[in-house]
Protein backbone atom coordinates (compact mmCIF):
# COMPACT_ATOMS: atom_id res chain seq x y z
CA UNK A 1 0.00 0.00 0.00
CA UNK A 2 1.44 3.48 -0.77
CA UNK A 3 1.70 6.46 1.49
CA UNK A 4 -1.12 8.22 -0.49
CA UNK A 5 -3.25 5.08 0.15
CA UNK A 6 -1.98 4.39 3.69
CA UNK A 7 -3.10 8.43 4.54
CA UNK A 8 -6.49 8.17 2.90
CA UNK A 9 -6.96 5.47 5.12
CA UNK A 10 -5.49 6.90 8.33
CA UNK A 11 -7.76 10.19 7.69
CA UNK A 12 -11.18 8.24 7.57
CA UNK A 13 -10.15 6.66 10.85
CA UNK A 14 -8.80 10.44 12.33
CA UNK A 15 -12.17 11.59 11.64
CA UNK A 16 -14.28 8.74 12.46
CA UNK A 17 -12.46 9.11 16.20
CA UNK A 18 -12.63 13.18 15.96
CA UNK A 19 -16.80 12.24 16.47
CA UNK A 20 -16.47 10.23 19.78
CA UNK A 21 -17.05 11.54 22.91
CA UNK A 22 -13.73 10.63 24.58
CA UNK A 23 -12.08 13.10 21.94
CA UNK A 24 -14.88 16.19 22.49
CA UNK A 25 -13.42 15.36 26.73
CA UNK A 26 -10.17 15.53 25.75
CA UNK A 27 -10.66 18.43 23.43
CA UNK A 28 -12.47 21.02 26.42
CA UNK A 29 -9.75 19.34 29.11
CA UNK A 30 -6.93 21.17 27.17
CA UNK A 31 -9.19 24.30 26.58
CA UNK A 32 -9.84 24.61 29.73
CA UNK A 33 -6.07 24.23 30.78
CA UNK A 34 -5.32 27.14 28.59
CA UNK A 35 -7.41 29.43 29.92
CA UNK A 36 -6.18 28.94 33.52
CA UNK A 37 -3.29 29.31 32.48
CA UNK A 38 -3.59 32.24 30.34
CA UNK A 39 -4.79 34.10 33.82
CA UNK A 40 -1.45 33.15 35.36
CA UNK A 41 0.91 35.18 32.56
CA UNK A 42 1.03 38.45 31.41
CA UNK A 43 3.55 37.79 28.26
CA UNK A 44 4.02 34.49 27.16
CA UNK A 45 4.77 32.34 24.10
CA UNK A 46 4.21 29.35 22.26
CA UNK A 47 7.16 26.26 21.66
CA UNK A 48 6.23 25.96 17.92
CA UNK A 49 8.27 22.91 16.59
CA UNK A 50 6.08 22.51 12.80
CA UNK A 51 5.81 18.97 14.46
CA UNK A 52 1.77 17.54 15.24
CA UNK A 53 1.55 18.09 18.94
CA UNK A 54 2.76 21.81 18.72
CA UNK A 55 0.58 22.18 15.55
CA UNK A 56 -2.63 21.16 17.57
CA UNK A 57 -0.85 23.69 20.55
CA UNK A 58 -1.00 26.87 18.23
CA UNK A 59 -4.43 26.22 17.30
CA UNK A 60 -5.58 25.52 20.67
CA UNK A 61 -4.09 28.40 22.09
CA UNK A 62 -4.74 30.87 19.50
CA UNK A 63 -8.60 30.39 19.65
CA UNK A 64 -8.42 31.79 23.12
CA UNK A 65 -5.14 34.55 22.54
CA UNK A 66 -4.87 34.93 18.96
CA UNK A 67 -1.80 37.49 19.46
CA UNK A 68 0.44 35.21 21.43
CA UNK A 69 3.83 34.74 19.51
CA UNK A 70 4.62 31.38 18.63
CA UNK A 71 8.68 30.75 18.82
CA UNK A 72 10.96 28.17 16.52
CA UNK A 73 14.28 27.62 17.53
CA UNK A 74 16.60 27.13 14.25
CA UNK A 75 19.20 25.07 14.45
CA UNK A 76 19.95 25.22 10.30
CA UNK A 77 18.64 21.12 9.70
CA UNK A 78 14.56 21.58 9.62
CA UNK A 79 13.51 20.30 6.87
CA UNK A 80 12.14 22.27 3.17
CA UNK A 81 8.64 21.54 4.32
CA UNK A 82 9.45 22.81 8.10
CA UNK A 83 10.53 26.03 6.81
CA UNK A 84 7.16 26.33 4.49
CA UNK A 85 5.05 26.19 6.97
CA UNK A 86 6.77 28.24 9.27
CA UNK A 87 6.63 31.11 6.36
CA UNK A 88 3.17 30.42 6.49
CA UNK A 89 2.41 30.91 10.29
CA UNK A 90 1.71 34.44 11.66
CA UNK A 91 3.45 36.20 14.51
CA UNK A 92 6.36 33.55 14.69
CA UNK A 93 9.84 34.49 16.20
CA UNK A 94 12.65 32.06 14.88
CA UNK A 95 15.36 32.52 17.04
CA UNK A 96 18.30 31.13 16.41
CA UNK A 97 20.14 28.37 18.74
CA UNK A 98 23.55 28.72 20.14
CA UNK A 99 24.59 26.48 17.61
CA UNK A 100 23.87 24.67 14.43
CA UNK A 101 23.18 20.92 15.21
CA UNK A 102 26.01 19.86 12.76
CA UNK A 103 28.29 22.30 14.65
CA UNK A 104 27.60 20.26 18.00
CA UNK A 105 28.05 17.07 16.09
CA UNK A 106 31.23 18.14 15.05
CA UNK A 107 32.15 19.14 18.88
CA UNK A 108 31.98 15.76 19.71
CA UNK A 109 33.19 13.83 17.01
CA UNK A 110 30.31 12.46 14.83
CA UNK A 111 27.53 10.33 14.97
CA UNK A 112 28.63 8.00 17.94
CA UNK A 113 29.89 10.22 20.34
CA UNK A 114 26.59 8.63 22.49
CA UNK A 115 24.48 9.95 25.58
CA UNK A 116 26.72 12.63 26.23
CA UNK A 117 26.05 13.65 22.21
CA UNK A 118 22.44 13.73 23.21
CA UNK A 119 22.50 15.86 26.29
CA UNK A 120 24.57 18.12 24.29
CA UNK A 121 21.94 19.60 21.59
CA UNK A 122 19.77 19.60 24.59
CA UNK A 123 21.89 22.60 25.54
CA UNK A 124 22.59 24.08 22.12
CA UNK A 125 19.15 23.48 20.82
CA UNK A 126 16.72 23.98 23.32
CA UNK A 127 18.04 25.20 27.54
CA UNK A 128 20.25 28.00 25.86
CA UNK A 129 18.29 29.34 23.45
CA UNK A 130 15.37 29.35 26.05
CA UNK A 131 16.97 31.19 28.46
CA UNK A 132 18.57 34.20 25.78
CA UNK A 133 14.49 34.14 24.47
CA UNK A 134 12.94 35.02 27.96
CA UNK A 135 15.72 37.83 28.91
CA UNK A 136 15.30 38.93 25.14
CA UNK A 137 11.42 39.45 25.13
CA UNK A 138 10.41 39.03 28.70
CA UNK A 139 8.54 36.06 28.64
CA UNK A 140 6.82 34.97 31.28
CA UNK A 141 4.83 31.76 30.32
CA UNK A 142 5.25 29.09 27.93
CA UNK A 143 3.01 26.36 26.08
CA UNK A 144 3.73 23.22 24.75
CA UNK A 145 2.98 19.92 22.86
CA UNK A 146 5.06 17.30 24.92
CA UNK A 147 2.72 13.98 25.19
CA UNK A 148 3.30 11.43 28.03
CA UNK A 149 2.65 8.82 25.63
CA UNK A 150 5.88 9.38 23.47
CA UNK A 151 7.78 9.20 26.60
CA UNK A 152 6.10 7.54 29.47
CA UNK A 153 8.75 7.69 31.58
CA UNK A 154 10.39 10.86 32.04
CA UNK A 155 7.61 12.90 30.73
CA UNK A 156 5.04 10.97 31.94
CA UNK A 157 6.19 10.93 35.50
CA UNK A 158 7.15 15.07 34.94
CA UNK A 159 3.23 15.46 34.23
CA UNK A 160 2.02 13.53 37.15
CA UNK A 161 3.95 15.30 39.32
CA UNK A 162 4.11 18.44 38.01
CA UNK A 163 0.30 18.36 36.40
CA UNK A 164 -0.76 20.27 33.17
CA UNK A 165 0.09 23.99 34.63
CA UNK A 166 3.25 24.50 36.80
CA UNK A 167 6.12 27.34 37.06
CA UNK A 168 9.58 26.62 36.70
CA UNK A 169 12.39 27.30 39.63
CA UNK A 170 15.07 28.35 37.75
CA UNK A 171 13.28 31.37 36.29
CA UNK A 172 9.60 31.75 37.14
CA UNK A 173 8.09 30.68 33.71
CA UNK A 174 4.46 29.15 34.01
CA UNK A 175 4.22 26.30 31.58
CA UNK A 176 1.18 24.56 30.05
CA UNK A 177 1.38 21.08 28.80
CA UNK A 178 -2.55 21.50 27.82
CA UNK A 179 -2.63 17.89 25.54
CA UNK A 180 0.09 16.16 27.56
CA UNK A 181 -2.87 13.15 28.21
CA UNK A 182 -3.76 13.06 24.35
CA UNK A 183 -3.09 10.11 22.17
CA UNK A 184 -1.78 9.98 18.56
CA UNK A 185 -5.24 9.12 17.25
CA UNK A 186 -6.42 12.72 19.21
CA UNK A 187 -3.55 15.08 17.93
CA UNK A 188 -4.40 14.15 14.28
CA UNK A 189 -8.25 13.72 14.85
CA UNK A 190 -7.59 17.61 16.26
CA UNK A 191 -5.68 18.66 13.06
CA UNK A 192 -7.58 16.49 10.32
CA UNK A 193 -11.21 17.48 11.69
CA UNK A 194 -10.22 20.99 12.05
CA UNK A 195 -8.43 21.16 8.66
CA UNK A 196 -5.29 22.46 9.85
CA UNK A 197 -2.24 22.77 8.03
CA UNK A 198 0.46 20.35 8.68
CA UNK A 199 4.31 19.82 8.27
CA UNK A 200 3.98 17.73 4.70
CA UNK A 201 6.84 15.58 6.05
CA UNK A 202 4.78 13.88 7.80
CA UNK A 203 3.13 12.24 4.40
CA UNK A 204 6.52 10.37 3.53
CA UNK A 205 6.30 8.82 7.42
CA UNK A 206 2.70 6.90 7.30
CA UNK A 207 4.33 3.76 6.69
CA UNK A 208 6.79 4.24 9.86
CA UNK A 209 5.54 2.51 13.38
CA UNK A 210 3.78 5.26 15.36
CA UNK A 211 6.59 5.75 17.93
CA UNK A 212 8.64 6.69 14.62
CA UNK A 213 6.24 9.51 13.19
CA UNK A 214 8.13 12.01 15.10
CA UNK A 215 9.27 15.46 13.81
CA UNK A 216 12.69 16.50 14.26
CA UNK A 217 15.55 18.37 12.63
CA UNK A 218 16.43 16.09 9.72
CA UNK A 219 19.52 15.83 11.56
CA UNK A 220 18.04 15.07 14.79
CA UNK A 221 16.14 12.30 16.33
CA UNK A 222 13.82 11.56 13.73
CA UNK A 223 13.08 8.09 12.98
CA UNK A 224 15.84 7.13 14.61
CA UNK A 225 14.89 3.50 14.73
CA UNK A 226 13.27 2.83 11.33
CA UNK A 227 16.62 3.34 9.32
CA UNK A 228 17.12 7.40 9.91
CA UNK A 229 20.00 7.82 7.13
CA UNK A 230 18.47 5.29 5.19
CA UNK A 231 15.35 7.18 4.97
CA UNK A 232 16.69 10.76 4.68
CA UNK A 233 18.85 9.56 1.85
CA UNK A 234 15.34 7.83 -0.34
CA UNK A 235 13.53 11.05 0.78
CA UNK A 236 16.15 14.18 0.70
CA UNK A 237 19.00 12.88 -0.93
CA UNK A 238 20.25 16.42 -1.09
CA UNK A 239 20.01 16.66 2.54
CA UNK A 240 21.55 13.25 3.21
CA UNK A 241 24.66 14.30 0.70
CA UNK A 242 25.03 17.13 2.64
CA UNK A 243 25.55 15.63 6.24
CA UNK A 244 27.34 12.57 4.70
CA UNK A 245 29.80 15.25 3.29
CA UNK A 246 30.66 16.29 6.84
CA UNK A 247 29.68 12.74 8.40
CA UNK A 248 30.94 9.92 5.78
CA UNK A 249 29.98 7.56 8.47
CA UNK A 250 26.62 7.98 8.08
CA UNK A 251 27.02 6.31 4.29
CA UNK A 252 27.74 2.93 6.52
CA UNK A 253 24.01 3.26 8.14
CA UNK A 254 22.11 3.23 4.42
Amino acid sequence: MSEIDIASEKKKQFLLYAKLPVFTRRINRARKRIAEWLSLVDKPYIAFSTGKDSTCILNLVRRQAPDIPAVYFDADCAYPESYELLGNTENIIIFKTDESLLQTFHRFGGLDAGPELERETMKTTVWGPIKRLIIKYSFDGICYGLRTEENPKTRGLHAKLRGPIFQYKRDGLWACQPIYDWKYMDVWAYIFSNELKYCAVYDKLWAAPIEDQRLSYWAGETKRRYGRWAWLKKNYPDLFNRFAAEFPEARGYV
